[in-house]
């Protein structure tokens, strides 16, 4: 009998209830966020990342497919001057690439040595293993070097006989091609090259076809010689996966993994999205980026928010990106908003406690001929 009288009381009061639920909902979504908001403001204060100069160095090294991926990074994010000074080293990559003498140069000595740094250089390796050449050269020098000392790269002599079985499918020669430039530049760890070697001599075709299709996709979004970067960071054939998918994802993956490293790889790797979303972030600014992802701050960052969390598990779907999107947007605001709720709660909540109190005082002054009538 009490129990059904509070809950007519409180029913009476509903809508106290309710505006007493609704502020303390956001004040417990802002306060719970208080450490992440803290790491997003410390990330954003830091100065950006220098686009036209990183353009430049990797332009004046020759490395042109990974200056056109910065800039085309660059020049969705810059405006005004910034934009027109990236415009502009762009244009002069474009036009040191496109250079006839040059092209010819590397495609050259990328045929006969089988190495390549810029992408003529890498497209001169992949031009003579499509015709077979590559390949069957590189079993000759691997094989010759194995009969005198025994010292020949595994990886290359069965990514060699990959490119002679694939000569009938040159859709995918190019990828082992690739792989073996990889392999001479030293940019395949340890514990891919042994699962990639031990994938093609177990003929564990879905395997070899899940790293061909990653180093593929890293070709197509980071440059051939940036694919062999990125390369490095991982460890095996999972690894290299994510990093691929990540990339494919997110048109600014290849940029933020050129700028971030081996830092924003492994967080990538194994931050989930979360960390997806922060390793662009702190590549936008540089250096600083780098070393905020190695900070306390960034380990926030990658914490859930248990409130989003709880949304996003109860129902799939875009309510809980849509809330933290919401939370993001207030951060510049929150040092009077917390405060604002806080006393929006307190007021609800002695309005409510006073309103039971009148009701119930109310309810215990009726006559109990009243009453039981």
């Amino acid at each position: 009998m009490r129990l059904l009288c509070v809950i007519i009381r409180l029913w009476k009061a509903r809508w106290g209830v309710l505006r007493l639920a609704i502020a303390g909902f956001l004040l417990l979504t802002l306060a719970a966020d208080a450490g992440a908001r803290l790491a997003r403001l410390q990330l954003a204060a830091l100065p950006g990342f220098d686009y036209a100069a990183e353009v430049s160095a990797l332009r004046e090294r020759g490395r042109y497919g990974e200056a056109l991926v910065i800039a085309d990074a660059g020049l969705e994010w810059l405006k005004g001057d910034a934009h027109t000074a990236l415009a502009s080293e762009r244009a002069a990559v474009e036009a040191e690439q496109a250079s006839y003498l040059r092209r010819a140069k590397d495609v050259g000595m990328g045929a006969i040595s089988g190495r390549g740094q810029s992408l003529e250089g890498l497209v001169g390796a992949l031009a003579a293993d499509f015709f077979v050449v590559g390949d069957v050269r590189d079993l000759l020098i691997e094989g010759t070097k194995l009969a005198l000392d025994g010292d020949a790269d595994e990886l290359i002599l069965v990514l060699s006989g990959v490119g002679v079985v694939t000569t009938l499918a040159p859709q995918i020669d190019w990828v082992p091609s690739l792989l073996k430039a990889g392999a001479r530049a030293g940019a395949i760890t340890k514990g891919l090259r042994e699962s990639l070697i031990g994938a093609i001599r177990g003929k564990r075709t879905a395997e070899v076809a899940g790293v061909m299709g990653s180093v593929a996709a890293l070709a197509r979004k980071a440059s051939p010689a940036g694919a062999l970067r990125v390369m490095a960071h991982a460890d095996d054939a999972p690894e290299l996966a994510r990093l691929a998918a990540f990339v494919e994802r997110r048109s600014d993956g290849a940029f933020a993994l050129h700028v971030t490293g081996r830092d924003g790889a492994r967080l990538v790797i194994e931050g989930g999205q979360a960390a997806e979303t922060l390793v662009p972030l702190a590549a936008r600014k540089g250096r600083a980026g780098v070393s905020f992802l190695r900070s306390p701050a960034a380990k926030a960052l990658l914490k859930p928010h248990p409130i989003v969390g709880l949304l996003k598990g109860l129902r799939k779907g875009t309510i809980g990106d849509a809330v933290a999107r919401a939370i993001e947007r207030m951060d510049p605001a929150a040092w009077w908003l917390v405060p604002l709720l806080a006393a929006w709660c307190l007021l609800e909540a002695v309005w409510l406690v006073r309103r039971l109190a009148t009701a119930r005082a109310a309810s215990s002054r009726t006559p109990p001929a009243a009453a039981a009538r």
